[in-house]
């Protein structure tokens, strides 16, 4: 936790600590701590991650982004061309990743999705094989998952593809019976996770998402500071 907050979990740790030393976990006053401040995951984290959930629809299915020339592809691909992605993320403004390192977070991730441009595909400046679209979920398997670097190259944004692959990477999380599901935005992207059933929580910090279904999808998301880094 310390090297995604600064530290902060554990400072907020020892401050507990020193009040129950001297008044006793009953005379503790204020708002009560729900752990989103510093990444710490709150009892409602928990609650959800029991639930069991039916996997959501998608709102546009596959033979809609085929109709684009453009192939949803899930899992590792050795011998993608990781060059490529990094100049992907900067299409958007994402930092930069050394080479290594982001192929090591790609093999520990849980699951991936690239969309790649066909030889039928729309653009005249989009080669046949070219990744257009990418995501990523890293996952304990059992309770909890993240999704990271949601990324649409400029060329093929506002063509539902960002959506899709959200939507996508949640319907298989669920099916694994994985059903609390995070993922960080900046306040100008928020619109989108919205659409795909995510709502501000009461602190507008983390957003508990309910979606008018038979069987509610509910979901987390921690949106971060405008101007903070990617992650």
């Amino acid at each position: 936790m310390s090297s995604a907050t600064g530290g902060k979990a554990a400072a907020h740790e020892t401050e507990g600590v020193e009040e129950e030393e001297e008044g006793g976990e009953g005379e503790r006053t204020g708002e009560e701590y729900c752990g989103e401040e510093d990444g710490v995951s709150s009892g409602a984290d928990a609650a959800r991650a029991l639930r069991t959930l039916a996997p959501p629809t998608l709102s546009r299915p596959d033979a809609y982004f085929a109709g684009l020339g453009t192939d949803f592809l899930f899992g590792q691909r050795p011998d993608a061309d990781i060059d490529a992605l990094n100049a992907l993320f900067a299409t958007v403004g994402f930092p930069q990743r050394d080479p290594t390192r982001l192929r090591c977070a790609l093999a520990h991730s849980h699951h991936i999705v690239w969309v790649v441009a066909r030889e039928d595909n729309r653009s005249r400046t989009t080669r046949p094989g070219q990744c257009v679209g990418f995501a990523r979920a890293t996952s304990d398997t059992v309770f909890n998952a993240t999704i990271w670097d949601v990324v649409v190259s400029p060329t093929w944004q506002r063509c539902g593809i960002g959506r899709g692959m959200v939507e996508r990477l949640v319907q298989r999380l669920v099916l694994e019976g994985i059903a609390n599901v995070s993922l960080y935005a900046e306040p100008a992207f928020v619109g989108l996770y919205r659409d795909c059933g995510f709502q501000a929580g009461p602190r507008g910090k983390s957003v508990d998402s309910i979606q008018s279904t038979p069987n509610p999808l509910n979901l987390k998301a921690k949106v971060t500071a405008a101007g903070a880094s990617r992650p």
